[in-house]
């Protein structure tokens, strides 16, 4: 079977329309405005841009979705004792000591 490019399966247009263009304009002026304060932006500045650049996205046919702690997978950090394990492990391996 043929492979079919991402554009033709998700059905992606490779111009916007002249009402896209103008929704683009208005939440890139947003997003300027939401960062342009003096000195660190506030965080509901942050997040109002956060969400402009998610319309921004969506526009281009990105699928965005929200974090959900839930589901997440949990991160593992390696301490100094499994990086002994390991490299004890790795020396018996290889032979080495």
């Amino acid at each position: 079977m043929a492979k079919i490019g991402d554009k033709i399966r998700h059905n992606i247009k490779d111009y916007l329309t002249d009402r896209e263009v103008k929704k683009l304009l208005d939440l890139f002026d947003k997003i300027k405005l939401d960062l342009s304060a003096p000195g660190f932006p506030t965080r509901t500045n942050r997040l109002e841009a956060v969400e402009n650049m998610k319309k921004v996205l969506e526009i281009h046919n990105y699928e965005i979705s929200e974090y959900d702690p839930d589901k997440a997978e949990p991160i593992v950090v390696a301490d100094a004792r499994d990086q002994h394990l390991i490299r004890q492990n790795f020396n018996k391996a290889t032979g080495g000591k």
